[in-house]
Order: C-alpha cells, then structure tokens, then sequence
C-alpha cells in the first residue's frame, strides 16, 4: 500500500480503520527500535492523543485526515493513528479501566453481538485485550505495542469464538480475585473403564469413568462442597465425563444453583474430559457448564492424543497393559479452537497432552490474547517443576494466561511412594505474579486433594485463585496521556 491512497481507501469506523493500518504498516517498523523511539516521541502521543480525543467524540475519523497524515508521515503517521485509535477503542472494551464512550456504542455492540470489533469491511478480528505477556517488557513486539489484538484471518479460521450475553454473565469484578475448586472425581483405577485393543494394526487404549453409584454420589458431593468452599469456578479432571455423567452434572447443578451469589457463587464447571457421542473413535471431549441455566457455554475436543509407551504402562500399574511396545490414546482429535469470552476474561481449554504439544494451538491462543487457560488431566501426580508446571509457566510468560490444571487420584494411587517421591499435588493454578511486568516472576499455587470428592487446598487451607482478564493501564502507557 502505498502513501497516496485516495482518502476514499480509508475506513472512518475506528476498528476497521486499525485493521487496515496494522495489516498495512512495515513489519520492520517494530522489529527494530523504530515504533519504540516514535512511542517515546512526545510529539508522537500528542498527535495520537488528539486523535483520540476526535475519535470519542464522533466516533470515526475522517479519512481526509487519515489520508493527510500518512501521506505526510508514512508510516510514523500509520503509527500515530494507531495509538490515537487505541486510546479510543479502550473505551469500548468491556476488559478495559474506561467507560462512558457514546460515539464507540456501535464498536461495542458490534463487539458483543458478531464477536469482534471490527465490522464487515475487513478480514480477521480485533478483538479488546485481556491478557499481557508475564516477562519484563522490552523490545515490544508489534501486538504489544496495543489494547487490541489483531487476529489475522488464516488463524480466525481455526477459532470458534463468541462472547458471553450480559445476561448470562457472572460479572467478575476485574479488581477481585475468583476461587477455583479442583476436584479429583476419580480415586483408584476401580473408578476407570481402561481397555486395551488392537486397532489399525496398532496397540490402542480407551478411557471412560465408571457410571457407578459411587462416583454418582461423588458428583453431588463435590457440587455441594464447591458451594460450601466458596468457588466461583471449578475445573475437574480429564477421563472424568461420559455421556450419562454429563447429563447427571447438568442436573445436579442446575438443581442446587441458587441466586444467592454468597451462599451459591459457583458459576463456571469445567467438566473435565471424556468419550462423548457415538462416533467411533470418540472425542476426548471438556465441557464448560454454566450452573445456573445448565448450557454448555464451550466444548474442546482435545487436540492431541496421547501414547503411552511401556515404561509409562509399567509405572502407572495400568490395569491390563501390554508389556510392551506403546498404545495409543483411541480418540478423534479435534480440529478446532474455542474460545469464550466473559467478565472472567477470554477462556480456552487444553486437555493434558494439549498443554506440552503447543504447536498446534499457540499461535491462535497468542494472537487472541487468551485470559484463561483450563486444563484437565489424567496423569500421574502433579510435582514441582515438572511437565504440568513447566507447561503453565511457558503460558504464563508467554502470554500472560492464568493455567489451572485438575488431575485425579487414579494414577497416583497405584504408584508407591518409592517410585515417585515428592510432594504429590492434585491441581495447579499459574499465573501472573504482579501487574508491573519487571521481572520473570509466576505465581503457582499448588493444591492437594486427598479423596475424589475433596477440594484441592493449598497449605493454607484456602482454594487457589485466579483474577479474571482485564487489560491495565500500566501496560500502556498512551491511554494515561488523555487521562
């Protein structure tokens, strides 16, 4: 694109004007120290204070005056509008400090009813941020420079996203932290269907719990003391769910759901992971629940099946395993990202072998700026400074995610002491330690459970918390110019 464009070239809405520039401007701009040295330009964040100020008050910027401005700065001008455009579309971001922008009311419903905030003359999304990366800030690269993320259309086309009605939402105060309840739900391998076959000319595994009178009553058990805990959201492990216990969750839940918010605070269950449907292979399938009406807000099928090989089969005392070789997990690996957004922040689920196998997600999860990851598991006990913790802690820096990880008692139950030693956790929440991101510093609160229906505690006695996904001032420093 040239600098000569016709004013007719620019849109006026602010949204789909960004798109077009951020698509638009140099890549090199940004990984030089060029964007850096105009940010500090005061002259810079004067012009895009204006422009802000512009954009708020009518709520689009004329393309005459976008077309005068690059044609005069080329891309420092692209550059400068961007910022004023920010600004602006922080105002029209529910994730955001900023409120009361009458002028941006169509951003926002555009935002709320299509799932993004650009409209129709562009491609992709842009979507309002929630998360910031957990590393010390330095070189920015082009993203972090913005309030908003710019979701390029070839990974828009891998994501299912929507956006949680305001009617339906639990409205998280982004001060306030939220309770999260991890139960185990499976105690010893008595409460696991496991069955080994030959498929394909290979050695296959399934997993699916037991529909047993005792794992029914657990599922009310562990209802009810996420109620007594306080939770608001609650993440149960992976090999947890079937078709008959998905329904028995909903009733459950939606039977006991008061709307005394202290009394009865759950809001969101992640129920775990399990075959669901009848298609052969099945999905290794999470559904996330909204308790009080009893929708399934999102389900995510897991990405990337897991293979056992021998020494895993041995160690895990796994009922009936070969002796040798490998088996692979028997599931339909899902093609697809979901995401949910909601005052909790943007939501995505990884199930197990998802959270280590990263080349098949990060790019989407980054692009999109996600909040929340939750992520059920089925594996042998949570340690410090293993797969389960190293994998949060990527997320944590890299994109500035909070990671719950649920695991159950099953695999864990079978292996003595001897053969795993350590202090053995059944959940695991990361994430950011402090807002001012100066330092490499993640915040893991690791839980214990010590029955399937017991609440994973950290020493303390208290359950783990997460802060729902807000987008801070202090990440940006030109909204604090028009302040």
């Amino acid at each position: 694109m040239t600098d000569q464009l016709a004013e007719a070239d620019y849109p006026a809405e602010p949204a789909d004007l960004f798109v077009l520039l951020y698509d638009s401007i140099a890549d090199g701009v940004f990984q030089d120290w060029t964007a850096t040295r105009w940010y500090a330009d005061e002259r810079v964040r004067r012009r895009a204070g204006e422009i802000a100020e512009t954009v708020l008050d009518d709520g689009v910027l004329d393309p005459a005056e976008t077309a005068e401005i690059i044609a005069a700065r080329g891309d420092r001008g692209r550059f400068t509008i961007m910022l004023g455009l920010d600004i602006a579309l922080a105002h029209a971001s529910p994730f955001g400090p900023y409120h009361g922008a009458p002028a941006l009311a169509a951003v926002l419903v555009n935002y709320l009813t299509e799932g993004k905030l650009n409209g129709h003359g562009t491609t992709g999304a842009l979507l309002p941020r929630c998360a910031f990366p957990g590393r010390p800030r330095g070189l920015r690269a082009k993203a972090e420079f913005f309030g908003v993320h710019r979701v390029p259309p070839q990974v828009w086309d891998k994501i299912d996203h929507r956006v949680l009605p305001a009617v339906n939402d639990p409205h998280f105060s982004r001060d306030e932290s939220v309770a999260v309840g991890c139960a185990p739900v499976l105690e010893t391998f008595d409460d696991v269907d496991i069955e080994f076959e030959q498929r394909h000319g290979m050695t296959v595994y399934r997993l699916r719990p037991m529909d047993s009178s005792g794992i029914r009553s657990r599922v009310k058990a562990i209802v009810r003391r996420l109620d007594e805990s306080g939770a608001q959201l609650a993440v149960m492990p992976e090999a947890s769910l079937s078709d008959s216990l998905l329904e028995l969750w909903k009733e459950v839940a939606f039977d006991t759901a008061g709307r005394d918010r202290d009394r009865r605070p759950l809001r969101f269950l992640l129920l775990g992971s399990g075959p669901l449907g009848r298609e052969d292979p099945p999905p290794n399938r999470a559904v996330l629940l909204d308790r009080w009406t009893g929708q399934e807000l999102l389900v995510q099928d897991k990405l990337s099946g897991f293979t056992l090989d021998a020494g895993q089969m041995r160690l895990w005392r796994l009922p009936d395993a070969p002796p040798s070789g490998t088996a692979v997990e028997y599931a339909r690996p899902g093609t697809r990202i979901r995401l949910l957004d909601s005052s909790l922040g943007r939501l995505a689920v990884l199930i197990c072998e998802d959270l280590g196998r990263s080349s098949g997600w990060e790019r989407e999860l980054e692009s999109c700026g996600v909040s929340h990851l939750l992520v059920p598991i089925f594996s042998k006990p949570i340690l410090e400074h293993r797969w389960e913790d190293q994998g949060a802690e990527r997320q944590v820096t890299g994109l500035g995610t909070w990671v719950t990880v649920s695991n159950s008692l099953a695999v864990g139950a079978a292996i003595p002491d001897e053969d795993l030693p350590g202090t053995r956790y059944t959940c695991l929440v990361s994430g950011p330690k402090t807002l001012h991101r100066t330092a490499y510093v993640t915040e893991r609160q690791f839980g214990v459970s010590r029955t399937g229906a017991e609440l994973g505690r950290l020493p303390t006695s208290e359950l783990p918390r997460v802060f729902p996904g807000a987008a801070y001032e202090v990440w940006h420093e030109h909204w604090q110019d028009t302040e």
